[in-house]
């Protein structure tokens, strides 16, 4: 499968790029962890030579959070040498970048030397389930809730107290909020809501629903622009999950349905359909926890009575389980709630609409909505509670192997595993306070 570029989108894309006044072009790509990796280059390269792209090293394919390379391989281990790929920009996705006048952003798909698309690319990952999906006669939606922490200057939060939901500190610090709320409109990610959640400086961000694709691109290129837009202001905003002790975490809440091709919620059209969904979900929830939760830290979030879950239950309206069912008509819909902050949009989003789609393709039984605290539900399977444990179901996972295929299985399975190595090797403050002198 190769990148096919029409007349049509390259000369679309240079009257854009023209008409704007652009004068740089960021090509770029999400790497395994979510971040946005690429290139500026001079609109003249892009206007001259709009289908060559640019080449990378395939490292960041390969590489944790620190850009530590840990891979063994085939696709980008040093034994290989280390080769490059190229990205070529999907000019659907180009964008003006509202607070730098002049420069623009494209999305890229990742190629190697043949000109075939990198098939454990995070993007193509998810352009590969949607795909597969699509078979079904359906279209996927989603939504996504993403919680971070807005910091000070000393890292510390912008705030204090538990506020959900309060106007009175959203309009104390409507300078940064305007700032997001505003840039990101006018960057073409529509925002349905921006809000207090329930630590000291910790907010929610809420990206309108879309197509899956378009709603995991936004949600990458968010992440990375409230980043950039809080250091404008001298404050650091992150989506690491559990930052502070005793406080909130920051989790990734998605919400998902089927669409048919005459524009109808499949979801409300067929109760079976989406018990069947719901019930791919929950056979998936555990299996491929790893890629809704990836790092050590995602697991510090979870724990009883905290709104975040602890096991895999499917309920209507109720924030205790895992899988929540909500809305109602052309809103109905499912909203899975184990996601970290800290995750890759593009994995988080291809594991659960897979686990739906082997709910529809494998006939499951429909899944069981239960009533009450699902947090004391002794019926219902724990969810994964460190790495650790995640990363063993995720290594024998058959539908890891099935949906996302074997190279992609094995290189996710270093990643996870290099993170916990780490983890473990390392000796924390917590460890010589506790130790050091006793010792």
């Amino acid at each position: 499968m190769q990148v096919i570029y029409s007349a049509e989108d390259v000369e679309k894309a240079k009257k854009y790029i023209t008409d704007h006044g652009i004068t740089s072009v960021e090509i770029g790509f999400a790497d395994i962890n979510g971040s946005i990796i690429g290139k500026r280059l001079p609109s003249r390269f892009l206007l001259d030579h709009p289908t060559d792209g640019t080449s990378v090293c395939r490292a960041p394919l390969t590489w944790d959070i620190q850009s530590e390379y840990f891979t063994t391989s085939d696709f980008a281990a040093f034994e290989r040498g280390a080769s490059d790929m190229t990205l070529k920009p999907d000019y659907s996705t180009l964008r003006e970048i509202p607070w730098r006048p002049g420069t623009a952003y494209v999305v890229a798909d990742l190629v190697i030397d043949t000109g075939d698309l990198i098939q454990v690319a995070p993007r193509q990952i998810l352009k590969n389930v949607l795909e597969r999906l699509k078979k079904t006669g359906y279209t996927a939606r989603v939504g996504s809730e993403i919680e971070f922490y807005l910091l000070d200057g000393d890292k510390k939060p912008l705030f204090g107290g538990k506020e959900t939901y309060s106007i009175g500190k959203i309009g104390w610090y409507s300078e940064i909020v305007d700032e997001l709320l505003h840039n990101l409109e006018a960057f073409n990610i529509p925002i349905e809501a921006i809000h207090t959640e329930y630590g000291p400086g910790q907010m929610e961000l809420i990206l309108q629903h879309s197509d899956a694709l378009t709603n995991a691109d936004n949600a990458v290129i968010a992440k990375n622009a409230v980043k950039e837009l809080a250091r404008k202001k001298s404050l650091y905003a992150t989506f690491m999950a559990f930052p502070f002790n005793g406080i909130s975490g920051s989790g990734y809440h998605l919400h998902q349905s089927l669409w048919t091709t005459d524009g109808k919620n499949a979801f409300n059209e067929s109760r079976e359909l989406l018990l069947r969904y719901a019930a791919g979900i929950l056979s998936g929830t555990s299996e491929l926890m790893a890629m809704a939760a990836p790092t050590v830290n995602s697991y510090k979030r979870l724990s009883d009575m905290s709104f975040a879950p602890t096991r895999v239950g499917l309920g209507y309206d109720n924030r205790t389980a895992s899988t929540r069912l909500v809305g109602k008509g052309q809103a109905t819909r499912i909203e899975q709630r184990t996601g970290s902050a800290d995750a890759n949009p593009y994995f988080l989003i291809a594991a659960s609409l897979a686990s739906g789609l082997y709910g529809l393709e494998n006939k499951l039984p429909p899944a069981e909505i239960i009533e009450g605290n699902g947090y004391y539900n002794e019926k219902l399977e724990k969810m994964p509670r460190s790495l650790a444990q995640a990363a063993v179901l995720f290594e024998k996972s058959e539908k890891a192997l099935e949906y996302f295929g074997k190279e992609f299985v094995y290189i996710f399975n270093e990643f996870v595993n290099f993170d916990i190595n780490v983890h473990n090797t390392t000796v924390s403050e917590w460890e010589r306070e506790r130790y050091l002198e006793n010792s």
